[in-house]
C-alpha cells in the first residue's frame, strides 16, 4: 500500500532526465525516503493528536473562586488544563475556539437525584437491591434532551420513592446513544425509603427495612456454618448455579463493617455469595452510597436509625419532602447531607387560627448548618436554574443557592474534584449562557461535556419549532398539507387521497 502523501509525490515528480549530475542523483535518492518519512510522521501525529478546545467568555463563573472577566478555558482530552484571563492564558494554536465576549461560562448544573430518564421510576418488588436501573434507562428520553437544553451536565438517576430498598442507581452524562456512552459511575448508590407506599403503614415499612438486614445477617451466618460443616459447600453451590469463581471472586475476605460482622466470612469465596444479597453486604461494608427518602418528619429518625445500626450512616444522604424541615435538628446532629425533593416551600394551616403558614425550607437548612442540594421539579420549566433563582428570591444568599446546584451535589456524589466547578484538572464541562445563568431571559447557547460540544442552541430543532415556528425539514407535519387527506410534495404540488392525519 502506498501512503497518499507518497503517491502524490510520485504523481507530482517528473521523470528524471536520462543524464544527471552526481548531485541530482543524490537529491533524487534522498527525496523518495524523505517523502515516505514525512507521510509516516504525519500519520503518526494524527493518531496521537490530543483533542483540544478553547472556550472564550466575557465572564467565567468558576464556582471554585472569584469570577474571571474576559476569560479563557483550555480543555485537552476532556480535562481543563488552563483557565484565567485571556491575556494570561496561552491558547493552543491548533485548538478550535468556542464562545465569545457576550457569553457567560458556567460549570453546568449537577442533578443530585432524580428518577427521570427511565421507562418507569418504581418496581413492583419492595426489596430489590439486586436490580440495576441501567437496564431501565432510556438514552433517547426527552429528559436528557432537556438536560442539555438547560445546562445540566451530570445526573444521578435513582429508583423512585415507592420502594423499601430499590435497585442500584448510576451517574450519567445526559448525552449518548447507549448506556455505555452515558455512564459516568455505573452501579452507584442504592435507594431506600421510610415513607410507605399506598396501602401500607409506616410500621410495616420500617419492619421490612430492618428485616432485610436481619435476613442478610442470618444468610451469611448460615453460609459460614455450612462451609465449616462441609468444606467447599459454597463453591460447589455457586458452580451448580452457573456462577464463575475466578480472580477476586474466587477469594474470601474478612467482613468489613463498623457495627456488626459475621465471623468466618473469609472462608467464603466472594463469588459464592447470593447475588440478591451481595448489594446489601457491600452496603454494610461501606461500598455503596444510600439515598434515603423521607416523606414526613417522623421518617427522618427511623431512616437514621436503620443507617446507623447497619453501619452506613456515613454514606447516607437524605432525600426529604419539604415538611421534613421540622426534623432539621435531628438531621444536623447526624451530620448527613440532604437533597430537597421538589418543593422548597412548606405550607400548613394553623389548627387554631386557620391561617396558612409558609416555611422556606432551604433557609431553615442553611441556618442549621446542613449541607443541602436542590433538585429539579421537572426537566424543563422548573429545572435547576429555576430552583436556584427561586431560592434567591426567597432570601437565600446567591452563593449558597448556586452551590446547591453545583458544588454541593457534586460533593454528595463524590465527584467534587471532577464536576460542579471550573478549575485545572476538572472535567471540561462548560455551559455557555447568553447572560447570567439564573436570569429568566438567559439561554444556554452551547453545552460542552468533557471537552465535546453536545448542544448548540442554533441547531436545536425542537426549540426553533416551539419559539420561532420553524418546521424541521422532513417531519410529518411538514409533509402533510393543511387540508385533511392532502399530501404536499417537495415541489409544492398536492395530490388527493394521500396520507391522512398522524395518529
Amino acid at each position: 500500500m502506498i501512503f497518499p502523501a507518497f503517491r502524490s509525490y510520485f504523481h507530482a515528480t517528473p521523470t528524471p532526465p536520462t543524464t544527471m549530475t552526481a548531485f541530482q542523483k543524490s537529491l533524487t535518492r534522498r527525496s523518495v525516503p524523505a517523502a515516505l518519512a514525512l507521510a509516516l510522521a504525519a500519520t503518526t501525529l494524527g493518531a496521537t493528536q490530543t483533542e483540544k478546545l478553547v472556550i472564550e467568555a466575557g465572564r467565567i463563573m468558576t464556582q471554585a473562586g472569584p469570577d474571571i472577566l474576559d476569560g479563557v478555558i483550555v480543555i485537552e482530552d476532556g480535562r481543563i488544563t488552563a483557565i484565567g484571563r485571556a491575556d494570561e492564558v496561552e491558547k493552543p494554536w491548533d485548538a478550535p475556539v468556542l464562545g465569545g465576549p457576550d457569553l457567560v461560562a458556567f460549570p453546568g448544573f449537577v442533578e443530585a437525584h432524580t428518577s427521570r430518564g427511565m421507562d418507569r421510576p418504581n418496581e413492583n418488588i419492595d426489596v430489590a437491591p439486586f436490580l440495576d436501573i441501567r437496564d431501565s434507562v432510556d438514552p433517547v428520553a426527552y429528559f436528557f434532551e432537556d438536560c442539555r437544553r438547560w445546562g445540566i451536565t451530570t445526573v444521578n438517576i435513582q429508583q423512585g420513592n415507592s420502594c423499601v430498598i430499590g435497585g442500584r442507581g448510576m451517574v450519567v452524562r445526559p448525552v449518548g446513544m447507549t448506556i455505555e456512552e452515558m455512564a459516568v459511575r455505573p452501579n452507584f448508590g442504592l435507594k431506600m425509603s421510610t415513607a410507605p407506599d399506598n396501602g401500607k403503614s409506616r410500621a410495616t415499612q420500617v419492619y421490612a427495612l430492618r428485616e432485610a438486614f436481619g435476613d442478610l445477617r442470618r444468610y451469611l451466618e448460615d453460609l459460614v456454618q455450612d462451609e465449616r460443616d462441609e468444606k467447599g459447600f459454597a463453591a460447589r453451590e455457586a458452580l451448580a448455579q452457573g456462577r464463575e469463581l475466578e480472580d477476586e471472586k474466587a477469594k474470601g475476605r474478612e467482613m468489613a463493617g463498623t457495627t456488626w460482622k459475621v465471623e468466618g466470612l473469609e472462608l467464603i469465596p466472594r463469588g459464592a455469595i447470593d447475588e440478591k444479597m451481595e448489594p446489601l453486604l457491600n452496603l454494610v461494608e461501606g461500598r455503596h452510597q444510600v439515598f434515603f427518602y423521607c416523606g414526613e418528619p417522623m421518617d427522618v429518625p427511623r431512616a437514621l436509625e436503620v443507617a446507623r445500626s447497619n453501619g452506613f450512616l456515613v454514606n447516607t444522604t437524605l432525600v426529604i419532602d419539604a415538611s421534613c424541615w421540622k426534623a432539621a435538628d435531628v438531621i444536623a446532629e447526624a451530620g448527613v447531607p440532604v437533597i430537597l425533593d421538589d418543593d422548597m416551600m412548606h405550607i400548613e394551616r394553623d389548627p387554631i387560627t386557620g391561617k396558612e403558614k409558609e416555611t422556606f425550607v432551604p433557609g431553615v437548612l442553611h441556618d442549621k448548618g446542613i449541607r443541602f442540594a436542590l433538585s429539579s421539579r421537572n426537566a424543563s420549566t422548573n429545572s435547576l436554574w429555576y430552583q436556584a433563582a427561586l431560592a434567591i428570591g426567597q432570601g437565600l444568599d446567591r452563593d449558597v443557592a448556586l452551590a446547591a446546584v453545583t458544588t454541593v451535589p457534586a460533593e454528595i456524589l463524590g465527584m467534587g474534584n471532577d464536576v460542579g466547578s471550573l478549575a485545572v484538572g476538572r472535567h471540561g464541562n462548560v455551559a455557555l449562557f447568553s447572560g447570567d445563568p439564573l436570569e429568566v431571559t438567559s439561554w444556554v447557547e452551547h453545552l460542552v461535556i468533557e471537552g465535546k460540544e453536545v448542544y448548540d442552541r442554533s441547531k436545536d430543532v425542537r426549540n426553533r419549532h416551539l419559539l420561532e415556528g420553524t418546521q424541521p425539514p422532513g417531519t410529518a407535519s411538514e409533509r402533510h398539507g393543511s387540508k385533511e387527506g392532502e399530501h404536499e410534495h417537495d415541489d409544492g404540488s398536492d395530490d388527493k387521497g394521500g396520507e391522512g392525519e398522524d395518529d
